[in-house]
C-alpha cells in the first residue's frame, strides 16, 4: 500500500511562507534588509526609463544565493525558477542574470554593503550578541578570478625596459641620426618615453615625405642615393613605430599598474601573485589573489577589507582607519606586530594584544639561556656598551636611520666589536624603541587576563575563514577588480553572518 499522490490535481495557489519552516533563513534576510533606511538605496533610484526592480529585492536574493554557495548570475536566475525560498524572497519574480550581475557591480553597491554591516552590528549589539569593544583580526588569501599564467613581474619589466633603453640609444646614434637633417639629442640619464618615440616617428615621416618629394620632382634613372635613403627611412620608421614605441608604451603601462607591488595579473590587474597555502600534496601555490582582512567578535564579522599586498604587516593601520566604530581592544597574531603598528596603537590609546615576530621563540627555555637573548648580555650605561656572555665587548658607534616601505622611520643603534676579527659577530644592531614596545607587549600577553583574551582569538576569527571556504565554497573571487572583489567578499561574509544570526535568534 502506498501513499496517494496526484500531480494532475488542480490546487489553489498557497502563501509561500506557509510552506517554509518558521525559522528559515529567508525570513532573517528579509528582516535585516528591510530594516535598512531608505536613504541607503537612493543611488539605485532612477527617475527615467521603465520601472526597475527594488534594490531590497535584489540584495536579499544575492544574500540568500551566497548563503547557499551559489555565486553565478545564471544559477541565481535558475534558483528564482526552482527554489521555493527564493520565490518567497522575490515574490515569484524571475529576474534576468544580466540584471543581477549589473546590480552586483552597480556604483552604490559598495556603500550599501557598508551600511548593511553597520546596521547589523548595531542590531547584534542591541541583542547582546556582540559588544563592539574587542576586535579579533586576522587575514587570509582568496584566489582572484584570473588566469594563473597571466603574471607580470616587476623585476622582469625593469630588466627588459633597461635593455630596450640601451638598444634605443645605440640605434638612434647608429641608424637614425645619419638619416635625418634635424639632430636628435638623447639624455643619457633619462629614459626615452613612448611620447618621445611618437615625436621621433613624426620627424622620420616628415623626412620620408621630403625625400619622396625630391625624388618625384627630380627623377634620376639608374642608381640614386636618395632611393637608398628612402628604403632605410622606411625600415627605421617601422622599427621605431611598430617595435620600440609599442614596447616602451607596454612597459610604461606595466610600471603604472604595479603601484608599489612586485607583480600583477593581466586578467585582473588589481590582483597580486601570492603564495597560497600548500595543497594536499604540499606543493606551494603561487596564484593571483587578494588579502582578505576581517575583524570578528563572537564569530560575527564586524568589518572587512581587501588588500593587494600578501603580508599582514601593512594592512592593520589602513584596516582600522576604515572601521566605522571606535576600536577599543585589538587582538591579532604575529603578522601584525611591527614597530609602526605597536607605536601607532599606543599613540592612539587603543588597547592591543598583538604578538610580534619572535614572541614564540622567546618563551622557550633554550632561548632564555641563549646568547641571542639580549638580557643575558651585560650593559654598561656609562660607557654605552654591551658585553657578550663569553666576554666580547661591543661599544656604541653611531645611529642608523632607515625607512620601511610605508615610510616609517626607524632608529637603530649600531655597536661595533672591539675585536671584530675574533668576535662571533662584527656588529650589534639594537632598536631600543622596538625593544621597549616588545617588552610591554610581552607583559600584556603573558598576564592572566591577556593570555585568556588572546587564547580566544583562534576560536573566534579563524573558524570564519573555514566557514566561508568549506561551508559556503567561497575559495575564489567571482568578480574582477579591487572594488568589485570587495563587494563580492562583503556579500559572502554578510551571508555567513546572517546564517549565524538566524540560528542564534531562533535558538532563544
Amino acid at each position: 500500500m502506498y501513499i496517494h499522490y496526484n500531480t494532475n490535481q488542480t490546487t489553489l495557489p498557497l502563501e509561500l511562507s506557509a510552506l517554509l519552516p518558521h525559522n528559515h533563513l529567508v525570513f532573517t534576510i528579509e528582516k535585516v534588509v528591510n530594516k535598512l533606511d531608505d536613504n541607503a538605496f537612493l543611488n539605485f533610484y532612477h527617475e527615467f526609463g521603465r520601472p526597475s526592480y527594488p534594490p531590497q529585492l535584489l540584495l536579499a536574493a544575492l544574500l540568500f544565493a551566497y548563503s547557499q554557495g551559489i555565486f553565478s548570475g545564471r544559477k541565481i536566475e535558475k534558483m528564482m525558477v526552482e527554489n521555493l525560498a527564493m520565490q518567497y524572497l522575490t515574490g515569484q519574480l524571475v529576474i534576468s542574470y544580466r540584471t543581477i550581475n549589473r546590480f552586483r557591480v552597480a556604483p552604490g553597491m559598495q556603500e550599501l554593503i557598508r551600511n548593511l554591516f553597520i546596521d547589523l552590528n548595531l542590531q547584534l549589539k542591541m541583542e547582546e550578541l556582540v559588544s563592539l569593544e574587542c576586535l579579533f583580526i586576522d587575514g587570509t588569501k582568496i584566489e582572484a578570478n584570473a588566469n594563473k599564467y597571466s603574471f607580470v613581474w616587476r623585476k622582469a619589466v625593469d630588466k627588459f625596459s633597461a635593455k630596450l633603453q640601451a638598444t634605443l640609444k645605440t640605434y638612434f646614434q647608429e641608424e637614425i641620426n645619419p638619416l635625418i637633417q634635424e639632430a636628435i639629442v638623447l639624455d643619457d640619464q633619462e629614459p626615452v618615453t613612448s611620447e618621445q618615440l611618437t615625436e621621433f616617428s613624426q620627424i622620420l615621416e616628415e623626412e620620408l615625405k621630403s625625400v619622396n618629394q625630391a625624388i618625384e620632382e627630380n627623377p634620376v634613372k639608374g642608381k640614386d642615393e636618395r632611393k637608398t635613403k628612402r628604403r632605410k627611412l622606411k625600415k627605421v620608421l617601422r622599427k621605431v613605430r611598430d617595435d620600440f614605441s609599442a614596447r616602451a608604451q607596454k612597459y610604461e603601462t606595466y610600471q603604472a599598474t604595479f603601484t608599489g607591488r612586485n607583480s600583477f595579473s593581466k586578467t585582473d590587474t588589481d590582483a597580486t601573485f601570492m603564495r597560497m597555502k600548500d595543497d594536499h600534496m604540499r606543493n606551494g601555490q603561487l596564484k593571483a589573489g587578494y588579502n582578505l582582512q576581517i575583524a570578528t567578535e563572537n564569530q560575527f564579522v564586524l568589518h572587512y577589507d581587501s588588500f593587494p599586498n600578501p603580508t599582514d604587516t601593512k594592512t592593520l593601520l589602513p584596516f582600522l582607519d576604515s572601521y566605522p566604530h571606535d576600536a577599543k581592544t585589538i587582538v591579532a597574531d604575529a603578522g601584525y606586530g611591527s614597530e609602526e603598528n605597536l607605536l601607532t596603537l599606543d599613540q592612539e590609546e587603543i588597547n592591543h594584544l598583538i604578538k610580534y615576530g619572535r614572541f614564540g621563540k622567546e618563551q622557550k627555555r633554550g632561548y632564555r639561556k641563549s646568547d641571542k637573548n639580549l638580557d643575558n648580555w651585560h650593559y654598561d650605561e656609562k660607557e654605552d656598551s654591551y658585553t657578550h656572555p663569553e666576554g666580547w665587548k661591543y661599544v656604541f658607534h653611531h645611529l642608523k636611520h632607515q625607512k620601511t616601505q610605508t615610510g616609517f622611520e626607524q632608529e637603530i643603534k649600531v655597536y661595533q666589536a672591539e675585536e671584530p676579527e675574533l668576535a662571533p659577530q662584527k656588529g650589534l644592531y639594537i632598536n631600543e624603541r622596538y625593544q621597549y614596545l616588545k617588552q610591554k607587549e610581552a607583559q600584556a600577553l603573558l598576564s592572566p587576563e591577556g593570555s585568556q583574551v588572546f587564547a580566544q582569538r583562534k576560536v573566534d576569527v579563524e573558524p570564519v575563514f573555514g566557514q566561508i571556504k568549506a561551508c559556503l565554497g567561497y575559495k575564489r573571487c567571482n568578480l574582477r577588480g579591487k572594488r568589485q572583489v570587495k563587494i563580492d567578499m562583503g556579500l559572502a561574509l554578510m551571508a555567513n553572518n546572517l546564517i549565524k544570526y538566524n540560528r542564534r535568534s531562533n535558538r532563544t
